[in-house]
């Protein structure tokens, strides 16, 4: 893989173990001089508005916060791109927006829709510079580079995210010898073993051997790097899924929704990984170090046939990258910006932070609180073992751009996908629908943006 935009080795391991190795969980190097950032508003008392998951901040989180902060009321309205484009263009956006820093961040910086935020990190005593590890360097954008030039926003938390989890026992049970959860396997080994560890009869699946696939930019790229290739041009201005690299993870893809080993395109989940791993019709989930406290926290009894493991290489290339690095910016417009940036720092880097990282639930933004990731029971330690392992191979690929958001990309690529496995298309073709498709958007979106 090219490293223009994604973090340097050298970089990663400047520290060792995982107070002072996490320190080097770098995601997009540099450090070139910002643009000039907004003066720091005082927040004012009044309503917070935050546009987030359903569940994600808790009723109890909610009251923690507004109880620590006298004169705020949070109001939390769900996820909606469509009514998040309107509320923009009608100049009355949330206050605070939930979003992936590694698919975003060159867009909202370049359309002068995020808040400048280097003046607000400058001057906080909680969101320290010196303190926030690399891999929020995807929350920055110079004008060409993520991961250099001013700050939009900060991961509440993350993972590395093409990581995977493995029922242990469903494994011995198919006579499988379970992977060593701190080597990579390769897809093609994954595949192999998904066809035994699933279980079918008179057309009906009750055991799915491999999470959910999806035809993502994300995890195309992640898959196509470990072979030494890469979709996105270096401008960010075009992608390519003819190159040997792309093909050979578009076959893997292709194939396994072919096969029906695992959820996909073609035959969605009724849920995600999670539901569906714990209800014992998944031997695998494909989520990231947070699973670690979903498990714990709603399954205990899992906890010892669950086996966190290495990201899976498609080529010789260990790349084990993050998809998210999920967290929030302020929009331009926010009438209340002071207020949106303590709702940050107490949820990405204070006290809301502290008791999720402490139950498990993903790496945290700060290296004060890498102490607080928990080892306590056989399990924690065991999936901290091999987190740790992982921390020298983390990367951010470069799918961002300026010209389109990924989820717009992510649903051109689903509709494609879904359509040429369905009507018999080779590979070859799909990556040439694939290749015009995502070429038009992103040609759409040079030309509104008058390039």
């Amino acid at each position: 893989m090219q490293h223009s935009q994604a973090f340097s080795r050298r970089s990663v391991l400047k520290s060792v173990g995982l107070v002072a190795g996490a320190a080097a969980l770098s995601a997009c190097s540099g450090t070139s001089s910002s643009s000039s950032s907004a003066s720091v508003k005082a927040p004012k008392k009044g309503t917070l508005t935050i546009m987030s998951n359903q569940g994600e901040i808790t009723p109890a989180e909610v009251a923690a916060f507004e109880k620590a902060h006298p004169g705020l009321k949070i109001k939390i309205i769900l996820t909606d791109p469509t009514r998040l484009n309107a509320m923009l263009a009608a100049g009355d956006p949330p206050d605070l927006v939930r979003d992936a820093g590694t698919d975003v961040t060159p867009y909202i910086a370049s359309r002068g829709i995020a808040l400048d935020l280097d003046e607000y990190f400058a001057k906080s005593s909680v969101l320290k510079t010196s303190d926030v590890l690399p891999i929020n360097n995807c929350w920055r954008w110079d004008g060409k580079t993520q991961g250099k030039g001013a700050r939009y926003g900060i991961a509440k938390d993350w993972s590395q995210d093409a990581m995977w989890w493995y029922n242990s026992d469903m494994w011995s049970a198919a006579g499988l010898t379970a992977p060593d959860p701190t080597k990579p396997i390769t897809y093609d080994e994954l595949f192999e073993a998904a066809r035994k560890l699933t279980k079918s009869a008179h057309g009906k699946t009750s055991v799915y051997g491999l999470y959910t696939t999806t035809p993502g930019m994300d995890q195309i790229a992640a898959m196509v790097a470990t072979a030494g290739g890469r979709i996105m041009s270096e401008d960010l201005g075009t992608a390519d899924f003819t190159s040997p690299e792309a093909i050979r993870a578009l076959t893997w893809l292709v194939d396994v929704a072919k096969a029906k080993v695992g959820y996909s395109a073609v035959n969605p989940s009724p849920d995600w990984d999670g539901p569906e791993y714990l209800g014992g019709k998944q031997a695998t989930a494909g989520q990231g170090y947070w699973f670690n406290g979903f498990v714990a926290s709603t399954a205990p009894a899992y906890q010892s046939k669950t086996v966190f493991a290495a990201a899976p290489m498609l080529g010789s290339k260990r790349v084990s990258p993050t998809f998210g690095a999920v967290g929030y910016w302020i929009p331009v417009k926010s009438k209340n910006p002071g207020a949106a940036f303590e709702f940050m720092e107490w949820y990405c880097g204070g006290a809301g932070a502290a008791k999720r990282i402490a139950a498990g639930n993903g790496l945290p933004s700060m290296k004060s609180m890498l102490s607080l990731v928990p080892q306590k029971t056989d399990f924690q330690k065991a999936s901290f073992k091999v987190q740790t392992a992982e921390l020298p191979y983390v990367s951010v690929i470069p799918v961002a751009t300026p010209y389109a958001l990924t989820t717009a990309l992510n649903t051109t690529l689903a509709k494609d996908f879904t359509a040429a496995v369905g009507g018999g298309k080779s590979v070859a073709a799909l990556a040439d629908l694939l290749t015009k498709d995502v070429n038009a958007v992103l040609a759409n979106g040079k030309k509104l943006a008058g390039k």
